[in-house]
């Protein structure tokens, strides 16, 4: 199976309950192999998926009243599957097929009933939320096939950010291919801000790269945020969690999102993590008695990065997460906003 279609199914498959959701441990990024992936989602004119108490009580989902059998031959007749077989996992496996009305492919999650039905009822929820952006990878239906539940989504052909930086040797990339890439995540994460979303699991397997455009996949780990309220679900992904999930303090979801971002732009530019000694194996949030002590930036001195760069990095991993930036504050950044406009020099379509 190749790279692109393992991160698929470990990043889209491979996901915990978001009430009880463990850290993901990771090691260095130069001692991982990934699991990688791919994939995810395209548009369509479908009529949303409804809550129906009367299939899963109240957490419940179905297809506009659908019975499952109803439900599989309505998928049928509007979808065909080319490869039934693209990856398989834990919590069940990915299909490639074709949209007949939009005529184009489109990713199908096929997930067993034993899967908590909120893991479910939030990545549906969030898709109807989200709606399309040019950097999401689209959700399109869910139909409930009584067996299992099916998740249509946009297919997207290009490389994980992880897969990308692991074939390279994890060489440092150009500043201006991470801001392209920065900028085109950060405005999809400010629209699901927008939308009271938080995806909670922001990293290099959820970011896809294509024709220079980066989409952000796999909502699994998402919280619906209300007004003021902080998250008390520790979830995520080890050297990307915010230090309050280390911590076990009650967090602001969407803040934790703008720390993960920035871990991703410190990998981009130096080619490891800021943290990984720190968070390995999530060593201080398994042992209460090691408290984590407050994060300082470190920045490697064998790569030059500008220091607008560095300064905006600041701002993104800062541990106090009432001072630490905001997605519209990353934006106004003077680092972003002299975006070029020549094409991604590296990753335009690996």
């Amino acid at each position: 199976m190749s790279l692109v279609a393992k991160s698929m199914l470990n990043r889209i498959m491979g996901v915990e309950d978001m009430e009880i959701c463990q850290i993901t441990p990771v090691k260095s990024l130069k001692e991982i192999s990934p699991e990688p992936k791919s994939s995810d989602f395209d548009t369509s004119t479908v009529r949303s998926p409804v809550f129906s108490r009367r299939t899963h009580g109240k957490h419940g989902l179905q297809v506009d009243g659908m019975s499952p059998a109803a439900a599989e031959r309505a998928f049928n007749l509007r979808y065909d599957i080319k490869d039934a077989n693209f990856a398989k996992g834990a919590y069940g496996k990915v299909e490639i097929g074709f949209d007949k009305v939009t005529q184009q492919k489109v990713a199908v999650k096929r997930i067993p009933k034993s899967t908590p039905i909120k893991m479910i009822q939030g990545e549906v929820k969030a898709g109807q939320l989200i709606g399309e952006h040019p950097n999401i990878a689209t959700f399109h239906k869910y139909f409930d096939f009584g067996d299992h539940h099916a998740l249509v989504f946009q297919f997207i052909e290009g490389s994980d950010l992880f897969s990308y930086l692991e074939g390279t040797g994890f060489t440092p990339n150009p500043e201006d291919d991470v801001r392209r890439i920065l900028t085109d995540i950060v405005k999809a994460v400010q629209h699901c801000h927008t939308k009271t979303i938080a995806h909670r699991d922001i990293k290099l397997e959820n970011i896809l790269i294509n024709n220079g455009k980066a989409f952000l996949i796999d909502f699994g780990l998402c919280g619906i945020i209300e007004d003021g309220k902080l998250s008390r679900d520790w979830c995520g992904s080890d050297n990307y969690l915010c230090p309050q999930i280390v911590r076990r303090i009650p967090y602001d979801g969407m803040q934790a999102d703008v720390f993960s971002m920035g871990v991703v732009a410190f990998a981009l530019l130096f080619g490891v993590f800021p943290f990984e000694n720190l968070f390995v194996n999530s060593k201080y949030s398994q042992d209460p008695r090691r408290p984590l002590p407050r994060l300082h930036v470190r920045f490697p001195t064998d790569v030059k990065v500008s220091r607008d760069a560095k300064d905006l990095l600041l701002g993104m991993l800062e541990d106090d997460a009432d001072v630490r930036i905001t997605c519209d504050e990353i934006l106004r950044h003077p680092w972003i906003t002299q975006i070029a406009e020549s094409p991604l020099t590296a990753m335009s379509n690996e």
